[in-house]
């Protein structure tokens, strides 16, 4: 059996990230938005989507006798996303996706910071380092070109504009730029 070159499986993977590359001017992605109201996404809508992408099920559905003594009567859903490497923490781990689910419907928790606190060895690491790898495999998405936070390019819609540009694309714009793209904005481009 012929197996892949080391050379073969980086050039592989170079395409493969280099087609998901997409470079544009801000109209063309103004253009992407009115085609696809669902590509502009914050932070916690993205993680949102990444965790229910898997599916959940309820607790009693995995027929473990030690989930049943565990949890008894109570009823509780199991994240598909967060199953295979943590068992124990299932309120916990609840408690967190109701927060995303809040702040991606725009909620109070959207102008919030998740703040994970415990003891050592509770799994706050593993929990913040199972979303990291959630999100480097979840679909890519569209930020200002060398912004450091990585953010949202319709943040450059100034607010006395997004009423109308929301009812020409469908989407509700929320947010603004951060200080590092507005001095851009303003030195480099001029305000344009």
């Amino acid at each position: 059996m012929d197996r892949p070159s080391f050379e073969q499986l980086i050039k592989e993977d170079r395409a493969a990230r280099e087609s998901q590359t997409w470079r544009g001017s801000f109209l063309e992605y103004l253009d992407l938005v009115r085609d696809d109201p669902s590509v502009p996404k914050l932070a916690h809508s993205r993680l949102f989507d990444t965790i229910m992408r898997t599916g959940t099920q309820d607790i009693h559905e995995a027929d473990d006798p030690r989930v049943k003594r565990l949890y008894k009567d109570e009823s509780l859903k199991v994240y598909n996303f967060f199953r295979d490497e943590f068992f124990g923490i299932e309120k916990t781990v609840a408690q967190i996706v109701r927060y995303f689910h809040s702040a991606s419907l725009k909620g109070e928790e959207s102008r919030q910071v998740l703040y994970l606190m415990g003891p050592v060895g509770s799994g706050k690491s593993s929990l913040v380092e199972r979303l990291q790898r959630g999100l480097e495999a979840s679909d890519p998405f569209y930020t200002i070109d060398n912004c450091p936070m990585f953010e949202e390019p319709l943040h450059l819609i100034p607010r006395h504009l997004r009423k109308e540009f929301e009812k020409m694309l469908g989407v509700h714009i929320e947010g603004d730029l951060c200080p590092v793209c507005r001095f851009r904005l303003k030195e480099e481009f001029g305000g344009r």
